[in-house]
Parts: structure tokens; sequence; C-alpha cells
């Protein structure tokens, strides 16, 4: 799924900060409507769940529509795309599901110098993941430098578009009833899906500052735990096709 060039105004102490971007989204992404629109969530969530009854589909379509929200922004966030894979991927021979939610945001910003900010949200992302752990992993690859704790990944990345900041970590997660039962997601417990199950999951972010004033959130959140080398390598791909606009570039 190709992601044209996103623009718009995020909202900040009462006044609008102009965004534009480009990036490109693996085409195993299926685009979700926004949570407030009734049109479109049929189609999209017929295309992920080919299988689903009527009655599936439309549990679905209102769990989403009820969770998006808070699975996809955080505080003070301008969600610009939501996303979500659902299938089936080879794992040495066997298919197993494959499912990740895509949330493309926008988060205003004081800065005027990317590689600071880049450096400021390393130190935060740090702190905050790594705050009781000892001693870390250090990380050192051609793109990248960063550290390793026993759950959590942290790198500052060097992307075509500037400096950004990756992770890779795990929490709990609770999926929509309608989702999980009409996916075969079963609780962990064994209990029927439509109980809403808490899942372990993995969440992959690529934190990119703009030239100025706002940063872009890239959020992959997966409970297929054996498919995260593969959902990395999404998460890679958009950050390697990501482009600020021209005309928004300027010494910082």
């Amino acid at each position: 799924m190709s992601g044209p060039t996103a623009q718009g105004a995020a909202k900040a102490a009462g006044r609008e900060i102009p965004y534009a971007f480009g990036y490109q989204v693996p085409d195993e992404f299926i685009r979700l409507p926004e949570p407030t629109e009734s049109e479109g969530w049929h189609e999209a969530l017929a295309t992920l769940m080919p299988d689903a009854d009527e009655e599936q589909l439309a549990s679905a379509g209102a769990q989403m529509r009820a969770s998006l929200p808070g699975l996809a922004a955080g505080s003070g966030d301008t969600v610009v795309l939501t996303a979500m894979c659902l299938g089936t991927e080879d794992v040495e021979g066997d298919e197993r599901l494959s499912m990740g939610l895509l949330a493309v945001t926008v988060r205003p910003s004081t800065h005027r110098d990317r590689l600071l900010a880049a450096e400021a949200i390393f130190q935060a992302e740090q702190r905050k993941l790594f705050a009781r752990e000892g001693r870390l992993q250090e990380l050192n690859f051609p793109l990248g430098k960063g550290v390793q704790g026993r759950q959590d990944i942290l790198i500052a990345a060097k992307l075509p578009a500037g400096p950004g900041v990756m992770s890779t970590s795990l929490r709990l997660l609770t999926l929509p009833a309608g989702m999980a039962a009409a996916a075969g997601v079963e609780d962990p417990t064994g209990a029927a899906a439509t109980i809403r199950p808490t899942l372990p999951v993995a969440a992959l972010q690529l934190i990119v500052p703009a030239p100025r004033d706002y940063c872009v959130y890239v959020t992959i959140s997966t409970p297929s735990l054996f498919l995260l080398d593969s959902y990395s390598g999404r998460l890679a791909h958009i950050g390697r096709t990501f482009t600020f606009n021209p005309s928004q570039e300027h010494d910082g």
C-alpha cells in the first residue's frame, strides 16, 4: 500500500503545526477507516477476514471502532493512518497466524535540530524501557547503534530522511473481542475469544523528527511474536521509504 504524502496540521498549545511527509506501507496492510466513520468498515474487514460471516464482521467492526483511538494514538497525537495485516505466514513449514496493527501518528515538538531531537528521544526511551535493568548489551550496526535488554531493543538509526529512533518492546494488549473471535485467536486461559483476551504483544516503533515542530511515530503492534523479524522488516521498509516534503527541509 503506497502512502502518499500526508499533509495536515497537528494541534499544540492552541495553535496548528503543519506537517507533510511521505512513506510506503507493505501491501499486506489494509487501511482502516476513521473510527468516527461508518462507511468502509465492512469492506476493509471483509478483505482482512474473508471467511467471517456478517455477524462476525459487524462485531469486529464495532470493537475496532471502539478500541482504535486508544490503540493507535498517545496523548496529544494526531492520527494519520491506521492499517491492519491479518493472515498467515510460513514459519518453518507451518502456517501461523500473522496479525499486526499499524499506526502512523504526528506529535508536536519544539525542536529545531533533528539530530538533537533524536538524541533526546533516544535518552528518554532508554530511561523508560530500561529503568529497572542493570547492564545492557551494546548494539552496533552499519546504520544504527543502540542497546538491548532482556525484552527490549533501542536503536538510534540513520534513515534516508534523517535521524530516527527505533525500538522493540513487549507489553500486554487486550484484543477487540470480535476481531479475536473472527481471527480464531484463543484466550491463553482456554476460554472463548469473545471474552477479550489479553495477549503478549510486541510493539515496534519508529520515531522520526521532522525538520522542525513535530515528530512522526510509526508503530506496529503484533501478538505474532514468532514473526518478530518479519514485522521488523516491514517497519524498516517504511523507514527506508520515509521522506519529508522538500519545501519543509532546512538546516537542523
